[in-house]
């Protein structure tokens, strides 16, 4: 009895304590550079967002592609296609998206 109360508290202990890991986003071989205070951040499906400089998460990833904050606002797209570099072998590639706006630190859109 005392064994199956103990694997109990155990399983509720850890479900409780769950909590959400992101990683940075890896940029130019390296993570992400802080700037303007954020750097991107990845979750498991490849959407990006955003945490602060003590790696506090600020705008949960939600976007398909998003760009580095700069004076206070990223340039960002909920859908769009990364494409390869013409001649750089997979080494580069950019995202392309008609439908970008930006957001502030906040992660509201902006005009």
């Amino acid at each position: 009895m005392n064994r199956v109360i103990t694997m109990l508290a155990t399983a509720l202990l850890c479900c409780c304590c769950v909590t959400v890991h992101y990683r940075p986003y890896r940029f130019d071989n390296g993570d992400d550079y802080i700037q303007d205070g954020m750097y991107r951040i990845v979750d498991n499906r490849g959407r990006i967002g955003y945490a602060d400089e003590k790696g506090k998460p600020v705008i949960k990833p939600r976007f398909a592609f998003g760009f580095p904050f700069k004076n206070g606002k990223a340039k960002v797209t909920d859908k769009g296609k990364s494409k390869e570099a013409t001649g750089s072998r997979g080494e580069y590639h950019y995202w392309e998206s008609d439908e970008w706006y930006y957001i502030d630190k906040n992660g509201n859109k902006v005009e």
